[in-house]
């Protein structure tokens, strides 16, 4: 997850506790298996968490909410996206989220 994007969501009033700052080495298994224990959303870019909490059926209670964004924009507007993302929805627990945010361009 960008750091501006978790600053953004920070500033929008939400408790992040970010693994690069906390842990940058830690294993998915072990955030996944912190964020059920913490009670927390796991919020991430990492596709490997569907693997996880599907193939390996690990519970994730906590939900996991998954960023799928085109790799060009901007960091701001990632950050703005995300936020907007995370705020409108009141309760991410109990399951797995896919957002995406593509492009294509149109047939000329």
């Amino acid at each position: 997850m960008p750091a501006d994007a978790v600053e953004a969501v920070r500033s929008a009033g939400h408790d992040v506790s970010f693994v690069t700052e906390d842990d940058p080495s830690a294993a998915d298994l072990d955030l996944l298996t912190r964020a059920v224990h913490e009670d927390r959303v796991l919020v991430t870019f990492d596709t490997d968490y569907g693997t996880l909490t599907y193939r390996d059926r690990l519970p994730a209670t906590c939900g996991v909410v998954t960023f799928r964004l085109i790799p060009d924009i901007p960091a701001n507007a990632q950050a703005r996206f995300i936020t907007g993302a995370i705020t409108a929805q009141d309760d991410w627990s109990g399951y797995f989220w896919v957002i995406n945010l593509r492009r294509r361009p149109l047939p000329t």
